[in-house]
């Protein structure tokens, strides 16, 4: 997974949390219509707790990571998180600070691999980040 990606999830954890809670809440009501058997429903609402659970267990192994980072480094990531055009469009200067953050934020994050299943989810919801 690269590493923007990871990125963008910690500092915008909080919209797909949202954008969660909105899912679980749609099947939970939707249950209420008799569409379909209330199994199937909470089967979907399970699911949907359990990516909230590992995407937390992610979200909070990359906070670990990140508060080793001096607060200036925490800026720099947050701007490189959401940042929606490519390094060739800023100052070289400023390219060359980002890189240099994002090196030692990977290099910090080596273990993220343990967390495949996280990593995993955030690949799949990663369209619901604002």
């Amino acid at each position: 997974m690269k590493s923007k990606q990871l990125i963008r999830f910690y500092f915008s954890a909080g919209s797909i949390n949202k954008a969660l809670d909105n899912l679980i809440l749609d099947k939970a009501l939707k249950s209420a219509n008799f569409g379909k058997s209330c199994e199937y429903y909470a089967e979907r609402i399970f699911a949907l707790i359990d990516a909230k659970r590992e995407l937390s267990v992610l979200w909070n192994y990359l906070d670990g990571v990140v508060s080793t980072l001096t607060e200036r480094e925490r800026a720099v990531l947050k701007f490189y998180g959401g940042l929606r055009v490519g390094l060739s469009k800023l100052t070289k200067a400023r390219a060359k600070e980002v890189k240099r953050v994002a090196v030692k934020f990977t290099r910090h994050a080596r273990n993220v691999g343990r967390y495949g299943v996280g990593v995993r989810l955030v690949k799949e919801y990663y369209c619901l980040i604002n």
